[in-house]
């Protein structure tokens, strides 16, 4: 037999598998491969940490303060459009190995 879907798995994980052919493949193969029992075990841990986590344990979103911080930087930087290229910008036609470096 083929490994077991990874929705079915999802859906054993979650307890919502009702009894049907796929399920009742499933769960022999499940006991036999090593592979997707540690995939529904690792889906189960998952299923488990998710129902037991509490409002404190969600991340929260950074105080205004780190907000008007980041506008306040991308409105003074004319080259934000632009990708960071790390230092001197290269002409067209050259690569990084034939940069000169800056006088210092």
């Amino acid at each position: 037999m083929a490994h077991v879907q990874p929705a079915h798995l999802v859906e054993l994980a979650l307890g919502n598998a009702a009894p049907g052919r796929e399920l009742t493949g499933a769960l022999p193969h499940i006991e036999e491969c090593d592979r997707c029992r540690d995939e529904l075990r690792t889906m189960t841990r998952v299923v488990t940490a998710a129902r037991g986590a509490r409002l404190g344990d969600l991340p929260t979103a950074p105080p205004e303060r780190v907000w008007r911080r980041i506008a306040r930087e991308l409105a003074h930087d004319p080259g934000t459009s632009r990708p960071h290229t790390g230092g001197t910008a290269l002409r067209p036609g050259r690569s990084a190995r034939h940069r000169r470096p800056k006088p210092e």
